[in-house]
C-alpha cells in the first residue's frame, strides 16, 4: 500500500535526513494520555479541535510497516512535484506540540509521524501537471488519479492513500521522469536549486518522542459522556483491523495483501467512503465498504450513501480488475439494536439488491453491532 506526505523545500531535507513523514497541524492530542480530559477552557480542549485531531490520527492509522511512502514537495505558487519511493518502518506515534522534535528547524509542528526507510529513491521529481493533467495512456475517466484530484478539491489532506493501481502509475511516472536510474547509497537530502534528491554525508539519527496513539480509550470515555465518537471508532477500527475479532468478522485473509482506505472520497461533492477494505484473487477482486455510526443504523444509509457508493466503484474500479468479478460487500458499522427497530433494518437491507454479473457481484448489507463497555467489541447481526 502506499501513502502521500505533504512537504516544502523547507521541510523536504529534515524528512530525507532524520527519515521520517509526518502530518498533524496546531491542534494537539492531550486525550491519547489522559482520555478522561473534558472539554473547558482550563484543558483548552475543544469538540473541533479533537474531532479533527482524530481525523488525523485515523489518516496515519493505516499507515503500516513496509507501506510504500511518497512526498509530494508543495512550493507555494510553482507547480509540486511528487518523490519517492521511501518505505514505513515500524508504526505511526504521536510526538506533542510542547517539545515536538525537529519543529524549530522544520518551522511547524508535524505531531503525528512514522519512520522510513530507502526503498528506491530516484532523484527527479514528476511534475503534478503530468499526474493530474495529462491524459496520456488515459483511456478511460477510471484511470485518473482521483485520490489525488480528490484530496486537491477538498483541502490538501496531509497523508493521503493511494489505490495500488494509482501508486503503481505514479511510481512508474517517477522513474520515466529519471529514465529508471535509481539513485545509489542509504543516506539523502533534497537540493532546491536542482529540484532533487542527491546523496548525503553522514546519517542523522531521530531522537524524537514516540508516543502511543491507541484511541480506544478515549473511545469508551466519549461514549460514556454521550458525545459523539464516530471519528474515533473510524481511527479504531483502522489500529485494530488485524484484532481477531474484526479480522474474522470482516473475513480478511491473513494470506493476502490488504488494501485499507479511510474517508475514500466518491464524487466531486462532500461523499466519502468511511473505511474500505481490498483484497484480490485470481477471480475476483473483493471491495468492503464499511458505513460507521455511533448510534443505531437508519434507513437514510441503504437508500442514500450504499447505492451511491456501490455505483461509483461500479463505474471506477470495476474497469481496472483485469477481468475479474468485482465482489462489493456493504456493511453497516452501528449501535446494536434490537426488537421491532433491528426487524425493520434488516427488512430495509434485504431490499438493497443488484443483478449478478460475470463483472459485478453485490453481496446482501451485512451489520457488525457495537458494543462498549470498558472495551469495545463487535458482533455480527446479520
Amino acid at each position: 500500500m502506499t501513502h502521500v506526505f505533504i512537504v516544502n523545500d523547507k521541510t523536504f531535507p529534515y524528512h530525507l535526513a532524520y527519515r521520517f513523514a509526518g502530518t498533524g497541524g496546531s491542534s494537539d492530542a492531550p486525550f491519547l494520555a489522559q482520555p478522561e480530559l473534558p472539554y473547558d477552557k482550563e484543558t483548552g480542549l475543544s469538540w473541533g479541535a479533537e474531532k479533527n485531531m482524530v481525523s488525523m490520527i485515523a489518516d496515519i492509522s493505516r499507515v503500516r510497516e513496509g507501506d510504500d511512502i511518497l512526498f509530494y514537495l508543495r512550493r507555494g505558487e510553482n507547480e509540486g512535484r511528487f518523490y519517492g519511493v521511501f518505505r514505513a518502518v515500524g508504526s505511526p506515534f504521536y510526538d506533542a506540540n510542547e517539545h515536538n522534535y525537529l519543529a524549530d528547524l522544520l518551522g511547524r509542528t508535524l505531531n503525528l509521524r512514522v519512520c522510513i526507510e530507502p526503498a528506491r529513491v530516484y532523484a527527479k521529481g514528476v511534475t503534478e501537471h503530468k499526474v493530474l493533467d495529462s491524459l496520456d495512456g488515459v483511456s478511460h475517466p477510471s484511470q485518473l488519479f482521483w485520490s489525488l484530484i480528490y484530496r486537491k478539491l477538498k483541502g490538501n489532506r496531509g497523508c493521503t492513500m493511494l489505490t495500488d493501481y494509482e501508486a503503481d502509475r505514479l511510481v512508474a511516472k517517477i522513474a520515466a521522469e529519471n529514465g529508471g536510474a535509481v539513485l545509489s547509497g542509504t543516506d539523502f537530502t533534497y537540493d532546491a536549486q536542482s529540484e532533487s534528491i542527491v546523496p548525503s554525508c553522514g546519517r542523522k539519527t531521530y531522537g524524537g518522542s514516540q508516543g502511543g496513539l491507541s484511541i480506544e480509550k478515549r473511545l469508551v470515555f466519549k461514549q460514556r459522556q454521550k458525545q459523539a465518537f464516530e471519528t474515533h471508532l473510524q481511527a479504531f477500527l483502522l489500529q485494530n483491523i488485524w484484532r481477531d475479532d474484526l479480522s474474522a468478522l470482516l473475513e480478511i485473509d491473513p494470506a493476502r495483501p490488504l488494501w485499507l482506505g479511510n474517508e475514500v472520497s466518491c464524487g466531486v461533492g462532500m461523499q466519502r467512503m468511511d473505511v474500505v477494505t481490498r483484497q484480490e484473487t485470481a477471480e475476483r477482486v473483493l471491495v468492503q465498504v464499511l458505513e460507521l455510526k455511533d448510534e443505531p443504523p437508519g434507513d437514510g444509509i441503504l437508500t442514500g450513501q450504499l447505492p451511491w457508493y456501490i455505483d461509483w466503484l461500479q463505474s471506477y474500479w470495476g474497469p481496472l480488475t483485469a477481468g475479474r468479478q468485482l465482489c462489493i460487500r456493504p456493511i453497516v458499522v452501528a449501535q446494536g439494536v434490537g426488537g421491532a427497530r433491528l426487524a425493520a433494518f434488516r427488512s430495509a437491507a434485504g431490499g438493497l439488491r443488484y443483478a449478478r454479473t460475470d463483472a459485478l457481484c453485490v453481496e446482501p448489507v451485512r451489520f457488525i453491532a457495537f458494543s462498549i463497555g470498558d472495551a469495545v467489541a463487535f458482533e455480527r447481526v446479520f
